[in-house]
């Protein structure tokens, strides 16, 4: 007990010397030109190699910028009240995967039915054991980015949440909202001017079609952010 308690200890440590050293705090864009070209893969350190997120890391940040995420573990399993797992079929299982707003830490994890919303972006299938995992960059994944319900709601409520809980507030206003919820950062000028473009022309055709245009327009913004690079990669 005494040698893993040790062993936790040193891990922690050395966590926690490489989380505050320098070349750990360095991003990918501050390198200068010579850096990149004597070292163009990175491997010296010099600077901090753009990653994506992991599939959870995204759901749990989609969940985060429209202000649903529950940080409280649930009570209880989504297999509490399941009385014969035994061999249930690929098809079938998916059904035990409830809609949840907590952490992607606390799905219900079943092999062969990965949780919907972590499957695109290279999901260990729970079936062996995984000791790295692929990045793979595929079709299905901006797909999944544009059709899923999950990231659909998301977008939803983060656009209610915007035209909400201030009504007074100005496109502008909102816009430099949507960009601090979803990616941290203000907007440039452009990207205000493009997005109120955006928004202009969706609300249009959506109009002509009968459609409750302000919200739906706003939410394919915010499906926008949500989508985009900057959203996913880490610089």
């Amino acid at each position: 007990h005494r040698f893993v308690t040790d062993l936790d200890w040193s891990v922690k440590k050395m966590i926690r010397t490489i989380v505050l050293s320098r070349t750990y705090q360095l991003d990918s864009r501050g390198a200068a030109s010579e850096l990149l070209k004597a070292d163009p893969d990175n491997i010296l350190m010099a600077r901090h190699s753009r990653r994506r997120l992991d599939a959870e890391s995204l759901r749990d940040r989609m969940l985060q910028a429209s202000g649903r995420l529950n940080l409280s573990p649930p009570a209880g399993s989504a297999i509490d009240d399941v009385d014969i797992l035994l061999n249930w079929p690929a098809g079938e299982a998916k059904y035990l995967h409830e809609a949840s707003t907590h952490r992607s830490v606390y799905l219900c994890m079943l092999r062969d039915s990965p949780p919907p919303e972590l499957s695109a972006f290279d999901f260990p299938d729970g079936i062996k054991v995984a000791g790295k995992r692929d990045v793979t960059t595929a079709p299905n994944q901006a797909l999944y980015l544009f059709n899923n319900l999950f990231v659909i709601e998301q977008a939803r409520v983060l656009t209610e949440s915007l035209l909400d809980n201030n009504p007074s507030a100005s496109d502008e206003d909102r816009i430099h909202t949507a960009y601090q919820r979803a990616l941290q950062r203000e907007p440039t000028q452009a990207e205000v001017v493009r997005s109120v473009a955006h928004l202009r022309e969706v609300s249009s055709l959506l109009a002509s079609e009968g459609t409750a245009a302000i919200p739906q327009a706003w939410t394919s913004l915010c499906q926008a952010l949500l989508a985009s690079s900057e959203f996913r990669y880490i610089d």
